[in-house]
């Protein structure tokens, strides 16, 4: 991704399309390495992103983020 802007918006129409997003999808799919911070600016913009806790498999914690309504 070239920039933030881009970046956010990938972030904002994989969340529309797909529902949920994780880091890891993040990076190995959108090429996104700061996910909290993309959030951050869809929050600013006035869109509702909830972030729950998981376990893989493993007992690892991690993040997914879901659009709540728009």
């Amino acid at each position: 991704m070239a920039n933030k802007v881009t970046q956010t918006k990938a972030v904002l129409n994989w969340l529309q399309t797909r529902g949920e997003l994780t880091t890891r999808e993040a990076v190995t799919e959108l090429n996104i390495m700061s996910l909290p911070r993309r959030i951050m600016e869809l929050r600013r913009a006035g869109h509702k992103i909830k972030m729950v806790y998981r376990k893989s498999p493993n007992g690892a914690r991690y993040g997914v983020y879901t659009l709540t309504e728009e």
